[in-house]
């Protein structure tokens, strides 16, 4: 068992650069969203102070007539 101590320090080390590189990859994509989402919502907020309209909202969908559906059974 002696003689194996080397190859299992070797394999933890390994390990540890291997979860060092994750971990800086991972912050370096965080970071990329972080300044995606700021410049989303600044363009946003340009957008939407720019486009302002004055007509009243409309829901997305019109109601039809009660009567102009058939029944269901």
């Amino acid at each position: 068992m002696a003689d194996n101590w080397g190859f299992v320090a070797a394999a933890y080390g390994l390990a540890a650069v291997v979860l060092l590189i994750y971990w800086r990859r991972l912050v370096m994509i965080e970071r990329r969203l972080d300044a995606l989402n700021r410049s989303n919502a600044q363009r946003s907020r340009e957008r939407s102070s720019a486009e302002r309209s004055r007509e009243p909202s409309r829901t997305g969908h019109p109601q039809s007539a009660p009567d102009s559906r058939p029944p269901l059974q």
